[in-house]
């Protein structure tokens, strides 16, 4: 999404010759090193919080005045607010992961652009720390119009995820996708009453009904942090669709509620690995309604989930800072290191349950690093409930990701993704789903369903590395992609691999909050599918595919995950 501030710097502008020239380098398109901080030693003295707005008047060519008046306007993080995701004592010895743990909150928070911690080394073994943040544009009014298979969508609203420099974010949007209609409020505080905890706070009007939600959370904000809670409560009415061939064929209403409360403790003191334990109670129900596009025998059986859940965790630290990977210039952060979960519990009915039930989710993760900029990034997992002796709304995926930039001839990413999933009698509103909105850009959304699924995409994306006009970074696409849907007890062998392949055009606003990417893509579908032209244009923010669950994500997302995602579009598109 471009920031309307952005916008109205471009129309606002005076003739090209007045703007700076744009150098063509490949230095932003190195990977941020990590080794000056494994090789720093020393007791910390001073910290200096050095901030920077959204343009800096000692870069050529940000000192012009509509980049000024735009300062003038933004209101700076507050340094305190900055202070106080500094994991380390400010008194204490340099610890190298506590200082990188820092930037990564930094990062996260959605509205720094560039955070950095240079150790500066004194006499005496002593240290000073120079913790330099950039701001990024974060008062966002968002006219958003797009299409991505065939599908058109609308949304317009305000956005400011840095209110007052606080660091408090709030939202209003409208938005439609088809015919269906959306209207939200959003609030979410990172730091409640300065305390660790976090609220976020969602309530929306549909066409189906009112949504509310709240979570209040004190997550690990460290691999050191002691302990954890959650308390979550959500009612969400959404429509529920069924496709085949691009269309759909049954439509009902799921009236949902979640409340959730959980509690989460480290259990080593060892750094390498981080071993975890969870508790928490769960709560669900699911009724479906019936409406007059709702095919025979297919409404779904109506559930409800209660019991005790314990679970898990293993994490290796092993991050990465990488720039160019999913995003442009913006430093993303990677763990290569091994990182395990197992979770699982009754659902009783003595505790509400409609009857007993066990839940189960393993998952791994484990990346390699090869070279600068060039590393693999894997994950396998298996989720799903037993009742009866019988597995139910049971899935197995896998994914494997690669990684490699090259500077020659222009710098650019190749991106190779692969995925597979099996699912056994999954929910009856949940498929999996192949088509435009799911890794297949020639095809329309929604256009191949089932219960196997493989997919394999083949992406170069190429970059200019520096800003045009202090405000954009651009690039363009090639890609490649293929895929696979089968139906229960079918192998792929019955079902024919459908690919297609596109270029497509990047910009990405190098100064907003998210700095995700706009895509413009041009597929051509290698095979027939549904729909009378194997051309397909998409535009729309974020790409095509995700690194983890392109295909499998609506079985594993459930309604109340509109809570924590950041994107109104993603909100929207799911209603």
């Amino acid at each position: 999404m471009i920031p309307g501030l952005a916008a109205f710097l471009l129309l606002a502008a005076p003739a090209a010759a007045e703007i700076p020239a744009i150098l063509f380098s490949t230095e932003a398109f190195v990977s941020p090193s990590t080794d000056t901080y494994s090789r720093t030693e020393g007791a910390i003295d001073r910290v200096f919080i050095l901030r920077t707005n959204v343009f800096d008047p000692n870069v050529p060519g940000e000192g012009w005045w509509p980049f000024q008046i735009a300062n003038r306007i933004h209101i700076m993080s507050k340094e305190h607010v900055i202070r106080r995701e500094l994991l380390f004592d400010p008194h204490g010895r340099w610890d190298p992961m506590e200082a990188l743990e820092s930037e990564r909150n930094l990062r996260s928070s959605g509205f720094i652009r560039k955070a950095e911690i240079k150790p500066l080394p004194r006499p005496g073994g002593k240290l000073d720390l120079a913790v330099e943040t950039q701001d990024s544009w974060t008062l966002q009014p968002q006219i958003n119009v797009g299409t991505e298979g065939g599908d058109k969508y609308f949304l317009w609203g305000v956005e400011e995820n840095n209110l007052l420099g606080f660091g408090k974010s709030v939202s209003l949007f409208h938005g439609q996708f088809g015919a269906q209609r959306r209207n939200e409020a959003r609030y979410r505080d990172p730091r409640l009453a300065g305390t660790r905890q976090r609220l976020t706070g969602i309530y929306a009007q549909t066409d189906k009904g009112d949504e509310i939600g709240a979570l209040i959370d004190r997550p690990f904000y460290s691999l050191r942090t002691p302990w954890a809670m959650s308390l979550l409560w959500s009612r969400v009415i959404q429509q529920d669709e069924l496709y085949n061939n691009a269309d759909w064929y049954s439509k009902f209403l799921q009236h949902y509620t979640a409340v959730q409360a959980g509690v989460g403790a480290r259990i080593n003191q060892d750094d390498d690995p981080v071993q975890r334990i969870h508790f928490a109670t769960h709560y669900e129900k699911s009724r479906f309604e019936r409406t007059p596009d709702t095919a025979p025998l297919t409404l779904p059986q109506d559930r409800t989930l209660s019991g005790p859940l314990v679970g898990y965790t293993l994490i290796q630290p092993r991050f990465i800072k990488e720039t160019y990977i999913d995003k442009m210039q913006r430093v993303e952060d990677f763990n290569l290191g091994n990182e395990f979960a197992l979770s699982g519990g009754p659902m009783l009915k003595s505790w509400g349950g409609d009857r007993d039930r066990w839940l189960v989710r393993v998952q791994d993760q484990q990346g390699y690093h090869i070279d600068e900029g060039r590393f693999f990034l894997g994950q396998a997992a298996a989720t799903g409930r037993i009742a009866g002796g019988q597995l139910e709304n049971a899935l197995l995926y896998g994914s494997l990701n690669a990684f490699w930039k090259t500077v020659w001839p222009l710098p650019q990413t190749w991106v190779i993704h692969g995925e597979g999933n099996v699912g056994h009698r999954l929910d009856g509103e949940h498929q999996l789903v192949l088509g435009g909105n799911t890794g297949l850009r020639g095809y329309k959304n929604n256009s191949f369903t089932g219960l196997k699924s493989a997919l394999v995409n083949v992406e170069n994306r190429v970059f200019l590395t520096d800003e045009l006009f202090h405000l954009f970074h651009i690039g363009g696409v090639a890609f490649f992609e293929t895929g696979a849907i089968a139906g229960d007890g079918w192998g792929f062998r019955n079902s024919r691999f459908k690919s297609d392949v596109g270029i497509g055009f990047r910009v990405a606003p190098s100064r907003s909050a998210t700095g995700s990417v706009l895509r413009m893509d041009l597929a051509y579908a290698l095979n027939q599918g549904p729909g009378p032209s194997r051309w397909v244009v998409s535009i729309r923010g974020g790409q095509a595919f995700q690194i983890f669950n392109s295909t499998n994500r609506n079985v594993l997302r459930s309604p109340s995950a509109q809570l924590g995602e950041e994107s109104a579009g993603a909100r929207l598109r799911r209603q």
